[in-house]
């Protein structure tokens, strides 16, 4: 990777020229030719140093940043949330399913969405999954189709990051410089900050170096140089801004403090508890999209890999795997009630409309006229997916989405909404 980006770009730019310039001779006089490179070089040149301080950071998209104060916090009393554990051959009645159906392929026409997968359930009254529309493949969607779970994974990996800290491997309030000394102010960075976005470190989707390579599958350890080349973006604490990065680095911490590999640490903890057969830990060999493909618009995506985001997005699943999982988990099988109540706590603002509020991994929505909402969402290219939980009626759904450039929560509302309708009034 190089640091300066535009000078890297200018120097690929030089070299389609002078290949253009060599095949298109015949029809131009030498000294012109020169003449001309020369200009564009002149002119590269003065580009390459450019102006603007984004440029010579390498930054080219700035993430918001919340202050982090009194009044941007609040403390959610989660930890009294009471779920059974979801039964999956517990169906809702046929009428109940049938209208499912009829509005999910309403949400498909209404929000021109290629392909959707949706699990949704009450604990001991019923479950639902189903599919509808387009694979982008020759194999059909159904509900068994995997997808990359992406940063709805972020609940699971601070979940971890808890379960580790109950176990004595570690301190939410260690700083992270004994790990990434190389990172500005590690020795004011926590494992806390880094759950909830408050680290200050630059999220590494937004460099240079990453949008330009976005084809390769980084290593971790490019990934966090990439970012901690750059200061941290305020004092850690006085802000919320998402990053990647933070999450990147987490994954570490995991590995070093237990001993064992992410892949082993998510299967150990997650996916052999619930001997769960359509998850696993996304590693390269889990990076081929088999039976899916994204829709940009009306054409089917030329991507055919899923992108390598370790601890940011750990799972490829089914939505029928997430709810089980985040049913596991808000359920209170998997953290004692200390852990539930820090992750779940003090959550800082994020968005004013709906009023969203995140806490260590997970994030709510609060206000809305169906409940108050807790889960996470997750989108990269083609791919939206989410998973949530409506606490006061206690409805666990999960949606998947090949769409491009479709929010994901809307659906995700309106199927919830659909189902209080249908059993709760």
């Amino acid at each position: 990777m190089t640091e300066n980006i535009l000078y890297t770009k200018v120097c690929v730019l030089l070299k389609l020229f002078r290949k253009l310039i060599k095949n298109c001779l015949f029809c131009y006089r030498f000294p012109l030719k020169a003449i001309f490179l020369l200009c564009f070089i002149v002119i590269s040149s003065a580009c390459s140093k450019g102006s603007n301080d984004e440029d010579r950071r390498g930054i080219i998209q700035e993430r918001e940043k919340i202050p982090v104060s009194t009044e941007t916090q609040i403390s959610m009393n989660f930890s009294e949330i009471e779920s059974q554990v979801i039964d999956t051959s517990l169906h809702f009645s046929e009428w109940v399913c049938d209208s499912l159906g009829k509005q999910l392929n309403v949400i498909k026409q209404k929000g021109n969405y290629k392909g959707l997968s949706v699990a949704i359930g009450i604990p001991g009254k019923g479950f639902w999954k189903s599919t509808i529309g387009e694979s982008g493949t020759q194999v059909p969607l159904s509900v068994n189709t995997k997808f990359h779970a992406l940063s709805l994974g972020k609940i699971f990996t601070a979940a971890l990051v808890l379960k580790l800290a109950e176990e004595g491997f570690l301190n939410l309030d260690e700083t992270i410089d004994k790990w990434f000394p190389q990172c500005p102010r590690a020795n004011e960075i926590t494992i806390t900050h880094l759950l909830n976005h408050t680290s200050g470190i630059q999220t590494y989707e937004v460099l240079y170096e990453f949008r330009l390579y976005d084809n390769n599958n980084f290593t971790e350890d490019e990934l966090i140089g990439m970012a901690c080349k750059y200061d941290i973006l305020y004092p850690p604490n006085t802000f919320f801004s998402y990053s990647n990065t933070a999450y990147v680095m987490l994954g570490i911490i995991i590995k070093e403090v237990s001993g064992k590999s992410l892949d082993q640490n998510f299967s150990d903890y997650f996916i052999k508890p619930l001997n769960l057969k359509s998850t696993s830990y996304c590693s390269k060999k889990e990076l081929s999209m088999k039976d899916i493909r994204g829709y940009n618009g009306e054409k089917v995506s030329e991507n055919t890999q899923w992108p390598l985001t370790y601890a940011t997005g750990p799972f490829i699943s089914t939505p029928t795997d997430i709810v089980l999982l985040y049913n596991y988990l808000l359920s209170g099988q998997f953290l004692n009630k200390k852990s539930m109540d820090m992750m779940l706590s003090k959550m800082n603002i994020w968005m004013r409309e709906p009023n969203t509020y995140y806490g260590k991994g997970i994030y709510a929505f609060i206000g809305l006229s169906s409940g108050n909402y807790l889960g996470h969402s997750g989108g990269h290219d083609t791919f939206r997916t989410c998973v949530f939980y409506n606490i006061e009626n206690n409805v666990f759904v999960s949606v998947f989405s090949n769409t491009d450039a479709r929010e994901i929560e809307p659906a995700m509302f309106s199927m919830t909404e659909k189902l209080i309708e249908l059993i709760i009034h």
